[in-house]
């Protein structure tokens, strides 16, 4: 019983959390937004998604070409779309930073479809985190629940 617990914690960090966490706030220059992922999830992810070009492209390619066939955010009834301008790389996620070149005079209602990763994997939740007009306001999305409205 000893040896399997010591070969347990010799493993290393299990992690059964299936979670992305999605960002989004406003900034001088516009509305802007945070993802962070499971960096082999993303990774594994990433590969299915696009088995012949993740050998050749750029992660931060993939990963835009990604969120943006998975995600879809409006404000206001305007789109925005991701523009990814900083990855850092941790040692067990990724966080992506970036606009969703958007510039509003005040979100009055904002719509969120969300789905990153749940096809791959069950259980697997995106919170959605909305820091806007001075509120912070999350939700859970996942394959019972793809989109959420806030409205302000």
């Amino acid at each position: 019983m000893i040896t399997f617990f010591i070969a347990f914690i010799l493993a290393g960090p299990v992690h059964d959390i299936k979670m992305a966490i999605f960002e989004i706030f406003e900034t001088d220059s516009g509305l802007a937004m945070t993802v962070s992922v499971d960096r082999e999830d993303f990774y594994e992810t990433l590969t299915r998604e696009f088995p012949e070009k993740v050998k050749t492209h750029k992660i931060e390619d993939l990963a835009f070409l990604y969120l943006d066939s998975k995600t879809k955010i409006t404000v206001n009834g305007a789109c925005t779309s991701f523009a990814i301008h900083e990855i850092e790389f941790g040692e067990l996620n990724i966080h992506l930073t970036g606009s969703l070149n958007l510039r509003v005079d005040g979100v009055k209602e904002i719509r969120v479809t969300n789905t990153c990763m749940i096809e791959h994997y069950e259980g697997h939740d995106n919170i959605i985190k909305l820091k806007l007009n001075d509120r912070t306001r999350s939700f859970r999305l996942n394959s019972k629940r793809t989109s959420t409205v806030a409205t302000y």
